[in-house]
């Protein structure tokens, strides 16, 4: 593997975890305080990662090239392969909506820009066609674009850090919640799932162990490092309570835009809004690629397509007719189905990969070509905190409909 191609692995793993979501993450964890915002990342972010790094054993067990269907089938057996065909379908088919809805509206604005307003439908259908263009020239061609919005993206975020963080107010930043409160922490695991990748990037850097267990652990810790310097810039700047306040941004149900605007009144900079909206778009971009190459390679792992002219063909219209279908008539299902995707993570980048890899090791008796120095413990701990955390989803859930 060269380091051109392990770095661009580092950036996929980073941007795909990386969306946009990032600038409203700080609101859904305001009322924790720092401290234990601080640590909910960690936690998170180590059990997101011990769950990447059994999904790579699983992969590699396998066979570099296979995707979640031929593990699944080969560990877990027929319920298994049917009910990892359900959880990825629903999973990636609702984020690749909500990211093609975003998409089409930064370039229907971008074109309003030049005296022209698109159609909603036009404008998504013009960022679904870019997006096949990319994926369906392969992994290296979707490599390379990420790398070049990656440096857009860290600049962006760089440039946010230089306009706030000299106005970070200590008192703001370590006040104390008076409880703790488990309720973000299906949210904060979504943040981390950039592990939906690793099948692809294993066939790409052609299954090299030790080069993919650093690949995916420095990419899982960029994320993290990113989220944290940016709750240290939000909660130590925007008050709690107060217009504008972080509780009143949440109320108000639009923290994405409404973040950099309240920063933006403020510190008195224009300059935050206009720098808060490259990062979105950076991100928004870099999560899309990640995220529509992995249902593209799934698909033709789980259909038996092969990745030719006519098997891209058709590959493009079944990774993205669906989810474009939806963005445009059935808004409010990918939208609840999205609303469910702590859970779906939960299983399918957490408990599932978990189970195969102790299904490989302990009742199949497969050779792994990795050491495996994660033993049983850790797998089960690992199963227990991802089925904790589906427990805290379903509460979730049962408090906002009833």
């Amino acid at each position: 593997m060269s380091l051109k191609n392990a770095v661009g692995g580092v950036a996929l793993i980073a941007g795909t975890a990386i969306g946009a979501a990032v600038l409203a993450l700080p609101v859904a964890t305001a009322h924790l305080g720092f401290a234990q915002t601080a640590l909910s990342y960690i936690v998170c972010w180590f059990f997101m990662t011990i769950g990447a790094l059994f999904l790579l054993e699983a992969n590699l067990t396998v066979g570099y090239g296979s995707n979640l269907i031929t593990m699944a089938e080969k560990t877990l057996g027929k319920p298994g392969k049917m009910f990892t065909w359900l959880v990825y379908l629903i999973l990636l088919y609702a984020l690749t909506a909500a990211y093609l809805g975003g998409l089409g509206v930064w370039v229907q604005q971008g074109l309003k820009v030049l005296g022209h307003v698109p159609s909603s439908f036009t404008a998504a259908l013009a960022g679904t066609f870019l997006t096949i263009i990319v994926i369906s020239l392969g992994t290296a061609v979707t490599d390379w674009v990420n790398r070049l919005l990656m440096i857009g993206l860290i600049g962006a975020f760089f440039s946010l850090l230089g306009l706030t963080i000299g106005h970070v107010d200590p008192m703001l930043l370590f006040s104390q919640p008076a409880k703790w409160d488990l309720r973000p922490i299906p949210l904060m695991i979504t943040a981390f799932g950039s592990a939906i990748v690793i099948p692809s990037l294993t066939e790409y850097l052609h299954g090299k162990e030790k080069q993919l267990y650093h690949v995916v652990l420095i990419g899982s810790l960029i994320p993290l490092l990113v989220y944290l310097l940016w709750e240290i810039c939000i909660i130590g700047i925007i008050p709690l309570s107060g217009n504008p306040g972080l509780l009143q941004i949440q109320q108000q149900g639009h923290p994405v835009t409404d973040v950099p605007k309240a920063l933006e009144m403020l510190l008195q900079s224009p300059k935050i809004t206009t720098a808060s909206s490259y990062f979105s778009i950076f991100a928004l971009i870099t999560s899309l690629l990640g995220v529509c190459l992995s249902l593209f390679d799934f698909l033709a792992d789980g259909l038996h397509i092969q990745k030719k002219l006519k098997g891209k063909l058709l590959l493009s219209v079944i990774t993205f007719i669906p989810p474009l279908l939806f963005v445009l008539y059935f808004p409010r299902g990918f939208t609840f189905a999205l609303s469910f995707a702590g859970l779906f993570v939960a299983i399918l980048l957490g408990i599932l990969p978990a189970i195969m890899v102790w299904r490989g090791r302990y009742r199949l008796a497969l050779e792994s070509p990795i050491e495996p120095w994660l033993g049983k413990p850790i797998l089960i701990l690992t199963i227990l905190f991802f089925v904790s955390v589906i427990g805290i989803e379903c509460f979730n859930q049962w408090e906002r409909f009833f």
